[in-house]
């Protein structure tokens, strides 16, 4: 496989536990010095749209034939397929905790020493808070920032990494070809030459 698809692979599997990381954190009892949420949203934008974008087109230069792709994963080296089946799997669990654990606030921020968060539901509008609502709606931000990013980046890895092995196993049928037609061509060769000294 091309070192390009390994370092694209390494990228998105690498941030993509990072932000797992942190939204399994988020989950914890007690507050912790996480990223804030604006932080997280850089991320996400520098990483994950240029990552997608990129095993987009590698995807699209390449085809895709969904045989093959399964044929091609089941080909992939043992760890690091178990390595972003388990984070993708990951994943999936924390968006569906996140899902059920979601609520109708959300955007916590501390303005002139009060706490205060914006309620999406009813009134719609910043309500003031006491420290503990905005540590929770806080960590929900972190969250909600992280899982769903984290999860679509393991998806990303896992395909860049079935790609590239679809290509490799094209450039090793090519050489082949290659070879074979060489092989034809010299085997068909010799016996015009032969023909000719006599």
């Amino acid at each position: 496989m091309r070192t390009s698809f390994k370092v694209h692979a390494v990228l998105a599997g690498g941030t993509s536990a990072l932000m797992l990381l942190v939204a399994g954190l988020t989950l914890l009892p007690g507050s912790l010095p996480l990223p804030s949420p604006r932080f997280l949203a850089l991320l996400t934008g520098v990483t994950l749209f240029p990552l997608m974008g990129w095993a987009f087109f590698r995807g699209l230069f390449g085809g895709f034939d969904r045989d093959l792709h399964r044929l091609a994963f089941r080909c992939l080296p043992g760890r690091p397929r178990l390595a972003l089946v388990a984070l993708l799997g990951a994943g999936v669990v924390l968006c569906a905790v996140d899902a059920a654990t979601s609520d109708s606030r959300q955007n916590a921020e501390v303005r002139d020493g009060r706490y205060v968060v914006f309620e999406t539901s009813g009134r719609r509008g910043t309500v003031e808070v006491d420290r503990r609502e905005y540590e929770a709606v806080r960590e929900g931000d972190q969250r909600g920032m992280t899982v769903i990013p984290g999860t679509a980046l393991a998806a990303v890895a896992l395909f860049v990494l079935v790609t590239g092995e679809v290509r490799r196993a094209d450039d090793e049928a090519v050489k082949a070809c290659v070879k074979a037609v060489k092989a034809v061509s010299t085997t068909s060769a010799a016996p015009a030459s032969g023909g000719t000294r006599s």
